[in-house]
């Protein structure tokens, strides 16, 4: 037997055990990669209902910190009137973006599927691009802007600033169910005497409601948790996540530990609402 021979019939081999065990090995890293991921937030949640004032040292289980951070009283360092202000920041912040971000997503999302025009490929490259390009980069730019129209650092600039990112994802999320829309819905309505904004608030907009509300819970969740951007261009107020990174910069605490636990918690109910909502399109 030549060694070319040989050497093709040990890749057979090879490749017949990789196809008929490559589901187990497929499974077990997946596994592995959704432990390094869930694994450190499964700890922090756990450390915050720990009995010590010590936050990597386990003592037992208690609620204390909670309900202390809930009834107004200093915890470990944390300042529940800085924290709910933030957190108020934060929800209107994200209450804004929202608004206007699916609005405006919406009908770039019908823009983009709907229409052709010249330099499509360039816009649609150009939607991308706020989700592609660093935060820190989108942050920089932003202040920048900002300071070269002579415009005071605040609330209101925060809230450009993530509807300027926002409106990106959430004509994506629509474009993904206009593409899967079924255009011969419309023109059905259209042949038994729909005329255009009929067809569009009896068929087209109740069929593409859970991609639009998709769309927006996303958004809502991408402002309440993004830091860089808005540490840029907020000026001197604060945020829950500004304000959770000040709190971290003196040293990780129950406190501490009890914060980024509601964070992570809201957050990932807004993206199970979400994904909720997105669904299948019937």
């Amino acid at each position: 037997m030549s060694a070319e021979t040989s050497s093709r019939s040990r890749f057979a081999r090879l490749r017949s055990l990789f196809f008929r065990h490559g589901g187990t090995l497929l499974a077990v890293e997946a596994v592995l990669v959704y432990l390094f991921l869930y694994v450190p937030i499964a700890v922090l949640i756990t450390l915050s209902f720990n009995d010590s004032r010590y936050a990597l040292v386990w003592q037992g289980f208690t609620t204390e910190w909670y309900e202390a951070l809930l009834a107004g009283e200093t915890v470990a360092r944390v300042n529940p009137d800085a924290a709910f202000t933030a957190l108020a920041h934060s929800v209107e912040i994200a209450v804004a973006t929202v608004v206007v971000s699916t609005v405006f997503g919406t009908m770039l999302a019908f823009a983009l599927d709907r229409y052709e025009f010249p330099g499509k490929g360039f816009f649609t490259g150009v939607v991308y691009m706020p989700i592609i390009i660093p935060s820190i980069v989108m942050g920089i730019s932003l202040l920048l802007f900002f300071n070269i129209v002579g415009m005071s650092l605040g609330l209101h600039t925060a809230v450009i600033g993530h509807i300027a990112f926002d409106i990106s994802f959430v004509a994506i999320v629509v474009l993904a169910r206009l593409q899967r829309f079924d255009r011969t819905l419309e023109e059905a309505a259209k042949d038994l005497g729909a005329n255009e904004f009929e067809t569009f608030r009896y068929v087209t907009l109740p069929l593409l409601k859970p991609g639009i509300m998709a769309g927006a819970l996303l958004a809502f969740a991408m402002s309440f948790d993004d830091f860089v951007v808005t540490f840029f261009i907020i000026g001197n107020q604060n945020t829950l996540p500004i304000f959770f990174f000040s709190m971290v910069r003196q040293g990780i605490t129950p406190g501490v530990n009890v914060v980024a636990a509601l964070i992570i918690i809201v957050t990932m109910a807004v993206v199970a609402v979400a994904q909720w909502f997105e669904g299948p399109i019937w």
